[in-house]
């Protein structure tokens, strides 16, 4: 604990990243500092709205129930994408009337299509987890309005919004989905999957969701996959790299580059994307 004061400057320097400042305020906070109420309102008035978001969530924890709804209230009319994406999880888990009256109101702008477009995936969250059956009305009537068939559709929040940090986690962390198996980024990672650097300067955001949930609707050019059937019975699949009179070379799902004979081949055709159909299911 005696890192306490460390710490708390290391939160209130602005010259600091802000990852740096975040995570010295959750420190103090797992070390239920002393002064970590006063260093999160401190927090609350930095000009970092990610600072303010994190120092908001641990002053609420000491405010009554009330006050701190109207104070989530507030923050959701008034402040940046990321405080309100912050304040509509905080709201979810209140759980009072005053709470639920709140979410009703940004469920009916989301049914109005008023709501803006960073906070809607926020919404639609909250309201998956409310019980308030006049919420749970209101938000199945909203879901109604998707298309089962179209994998866009039931994702179409996730257009706009959301947070990169968690994304980028995901993309290098997650096993489960392991991208950095197929996908490269800034040199690293594989190559059986289109290079991902840059990529949301290239493509459009409906074409990106839809390459993640709908992977076989557009196969990235040169990127198709080959299904190879040999006169042997085996069967090989694969991203064509190259071929010639003589040979085909295939990337392998696990990166391995093979070369097959085209004297040994009974049969080829197309196949499906590489990439997982469920892989949405698993981020």
């Amino acid at each position: 604990k005696e890192i306490g004061p460390a710490l708390r400057e290391l939160v209130t320097d602005s010259k600091r990243p802000v990852g740096v400042r975040i995570a010295s305020l959750q420190a103090l906070e797992t070390l239920k500092d002393a002064k970590l109420q006063e260093t999160a309102n401190q927090a609350m008035r930095d000009e970092d709205p990610r600072l303010r978001n994190q120092g908001r969530r641990i002053v609420l924890k000491a405010l009554p129930k009330a006050e701190a709804v109207k104070l989530l209230a507030t923050v959701l009319q008034d402040g940046a994408a990321i405080e309100r994406q912050g304040a509509l999880a905080l709201l979810a888990k209140v759980q009072t009337p005053e709470a639920d009256a709140v979410l009703e109101h940004w469920v009916d702008e989301l049914v109005a299509k008023k709501a803006p477009a960073e906070i809607q995936l926020d919404i639609v969250l909250a309201a998956g987890e409310n019980k308030n059956p006049a919420i749970n009305k209101k938000f199945a009537q909203y879901e109604s309005t998707r298309d089962a068939k179209n994998p866009v559709s039931v994702y179409r929040e996730a257009i706009v919004g959301g947070d990169a940090d968690s994304g980028r986690k995901i993309f290098f962390e997650k096993a489960e989905v392991s991208c950095l198996r197929c996908h490269k980024i800034n040199g690293v990672g594989g190559e059986v999957g289109p290079d991902l650097t840059g990529i949301g300067k290239k493509q459009k955001r409906d074409y990106l969701l839809e390459s993640i949930v709908d992977p076989n609707k557009q196969i990235a050019k040169g990127y198709e996959t080959l299904v190879v059937t040999l006169k042997s019975g085996v069967i090989k699949t694969g991203i064509l790299k190259s071929e010639d009179a003589k040979e085909v070379r295939l990337m392998t799902a696990e990166g391995q580059l093979i070369s097959i004979p085209k004297i040994d081949i009974d049969e080829r055709s197309r196949g499906p994307s590489a990439m997982p159909s469920d892989v949405a299911q698993k981020l």
